[in-house]
């Protein structure tokens, strides 16, 4: 086989969903180690072993690569309520605390990659950047989260002395100030342990005790 054939297999390999999940890797890599602001996109070009150009014509935008990766992270999200909406039996304050938990362990992961993430999911739930893919799905996490409160007030195992919308809005504001804070913080504090601790304010709330 020839050089140039072999340059030709690899230019195919990497079109498409597998460029853009290099050109991902690279950025999260990067956005990690050295904040958004500190790397350019042909910083993210050279890491994806990729064009600067290929770059371009995959996001748009350095900004258009964040908030793909924000999306992902937002799917993520989705994916954890709709296992939480398909769970008939659990009791709705058990699947809450479960998501306070199961947030915190993806997001120990990779502190310093979620210092970027979430201070972009918190510019969307503030409406101030309408750009990309981010503001649909977290919308999309949203619904779901009233559904299960929803769900829950039906069930009779949380109060309805609120309507599902505002309890979701509450909750998500918890999750998310908590979050951002632990992300902040200078103070070694495990995320699991304060997310527990704050589930279990929040939950004392929204408890039905009638």
């Amino acid at each position: 086989m020839t050089s140039r054939s072999r340059r030709g297999k690899t230019a195919v390999r990497h079109y498409g969903d597998e460029t853009r999940e290099l050109i991902l890797s690279a950025a999260r890599r990067h956005f990690a180690s050295r904040g958004l602001a500190g790397v350019s996109m042909q910083d993210i070009a050279d890491a994806a072993g990729v064009s600067r150009a290929t770059v371009f014509n995959q996001f748009g935008s350095k900004q258009l690569i964040l908030d793909a990766i924000t999306a992902d992270s937002l799917r993520s999200y989705c994916r954890l309520l709709d296992e939480a909406l398909a769970d008939e039996d659990t009791p709705t304050l058990d699947l809450l605390r479960s998501l306070f938990q199961r947030m915190a362990t993806g997001l120990q992961t990779n502190r310093r990659l979620y210092r970027q993430v979430f201070a972009e999911i918190r510019k969307v739930s503030l409406g101030l950047d309408a750009e990309g893919l981010s503001p649909a799905i977290r919308r999309e996490a949203f619904g779901r989260l009233v559904r299960l409160f929803a769900r829950g007030q039906a069930r009779g195992d949380i109060t309805r002395t609120l309507p599902a919308d505002v309890l979701a809005t509450a909750f998500d504001s918890l999750l998310s100030g908590a979050v951002t804070h632990w992300l902040r913080s200078a103070r070694r504090m495990r995320l699991d342990e304060l997310l527990a601790a704050l589930a279990e304010v929040f939950l004392s709330g929204a408890a039905n005790r009638t």
